[in-house]
């Protein structure tokens, strides 16, 4: 007995169609882009002279440092931290720390954009715009000149 390909596809087609499909069977996911990481901010919309640095970890929780220079120095110094979720293009922070002392805040944040590199969120008239870094380290301040 044999047996015959529908004559609907030609041979040649379900081919190429076959291969086509073990191809994009074969290809490696490309993950898509995540808050995980450290990610540094070189201003802050509505506090000038203040940079942050935040660290996204993969179960939930951030730690923040924020400092404020002046004249190329550090005159101001805070620390927060607690969870954070994203979904639907949400950004939440959960503030259980400020400088240590317990606190009870939350922020919610618009995500305008989210790429390997940049992170650029919006809350109200404010858009705060991150960019990934390796270790958690600040610059030295801006001297302004």
């Amino acid at each position: 007995m044999t047996t015959s390909l529908p004559s609907a596809i030609p041979n040649g087609r379900l081919l190429l169609t076959l291969g086509a499909l073990v191809a994009l069977l074969a290809a490696p996911a490309v993950a898509e882009p995540t808050f995980v990481g450290i990610w540094y901010s070189a201003f802050q919309p509505d506090e000038p002279g203040v940079i942050s640095l935040i660290e996204f970890k993969s179960d939930g929780t951030f730690y923040e440092e924020f400092r404020k220079c002046e004249d190329g120095k550090y005159v101001g110094y805070q620390t927060e931290a607690g969870t954070w979720t994203v979904m639907d293009g949400i950004e939440r922070t959960r503030i259980t720390t400020i400088n240590g002392d317990p606190t009870q805040s939350e922020d919610t944040y618009t995500v305008e954009a989210l790429t390997d590199t940049e992170r650029r969120i919006r809350m109200e008239d404010h858009v705060f715009v991150s960019h990934r870094v390796s270790t958690f380290e600040f610059p030295e301040c801006p001297t302004g000149t």
